[in-house]
């Protein structure tokens, strides 16, 4: 099981510290909790060496990593690709072996048809142009809007051979306002592409805490899913409401056992 690095900057800089020399602190932090492995976000390749070898120093695995790009503008496409197989070959040094990637949005307006087509194209080339690794989408709040009709766009339009999903269902619950029953049909109806989990919670429509009982239906999702055996990622992070009562390290070790918990793993699947 991973953590993503999202929420332990904001953790730092709670702590008074600095994003990202904090990354150390972090990860300690992290193998406290009881996690095996680090997902960070990359930007460049030298981002890939640094937090590859700080992982490695801290005895953390890093099969999975996060990058984002523009895909929908052509010549912004290709230096978007260009820089993201550059950070993936050094990523795979250090046991890289899913790549999760954002297409972001475009800024004040939706996307045209020609667009969507468009990005849709370039996923499917980057998949096939990182041939030694996975690439999975990961949709966030934008692309769930207008009944998360970029979502299905791509996950329509990319081969699922090539390209396959990081389900968010806080991106779904946020993003399209879905009631439980459409959240959960969205979740079956591409659950045989879906190889990673980016987990939290929410209670209210706040971020919570702990990973446990709240908004989403994270057992009902994980009884969907848990014989796919997807890559697990703690995500926790914190906004304006969150309830903080907990050290950090003891918030993600109790995440930690309901994730097992929900998805039935032992206590050798860390």
């Amino acid at each position: 099981m991973a953590t993503q690095d999202y929420g332990w900057s904001q953790i730092a800089v709670r702590a008074g510290l600095t994003w990202p020399d904090a990354v150390p602190w972090a990860m300690q932090h992290a193998v406290e909790a009881g996690f095996a492995a680090w997902e960070p976000f990359l930007k460049m390749p030298a981002d890939a060496i640094r937090i590859g070898r700080l992982a490695a120093d801290h005895g953390l695995a890093m099969p999975s990593v996060f990058v984002a790009g523009v895909l929908f503008d052509a010549d912004q496409a290709a230096a978007s690709s260009a820089r993201i197989v550059d950070v993936v070959a050094e990523a795979v040094r250090f046991g890289c072996e899913r790549v999760i990637i954002y297409p972001e949005p475009k800024q004040g307006a939706t996307k045209s048809e020609s667009e969507l087509s468009l990005q849709a194209q370039n996923l499917n080339r980057l998949a096939e142009e990182l041939s030694d690794v996975s690439l999975l989408y990961h949709p966030e709040e934008p692309e769930m809007a207008d009944g998360a009709s970029e979502y299905q766009h791509v996950l329509t339009h990319t081969d699922p051979n090539l390209v396959r999903l990081c389900l968010d269902p806080d991106a779904i619950w946020r993003g399209a306002a879905l009631s439980q029953a459409l959240k959960l049909d969205l979740v079956k109806q591409y659950a045989n592409r879906t190889d990673a989990i980016h987990l939290r919670q929410s209670v209210n429509g706040i971020w919570a805490e702990v990973i446990g009982a709240g908004d989403m239906p994270l057992p009902e999702i994980a009884a969907l899913l848990k014989a796919l055996s997807p890559h697990l990622v703690v995500e926790l992070a914190y906004e304006v409401g969150t309830i903080l009562t907990l050290d950090p390290v003891e918030a993600h070790r109790q995440s930690i056992g309901f994730v097992r918990s929900i998805f039935e793993l032992g206590e050798r699947n860390r």
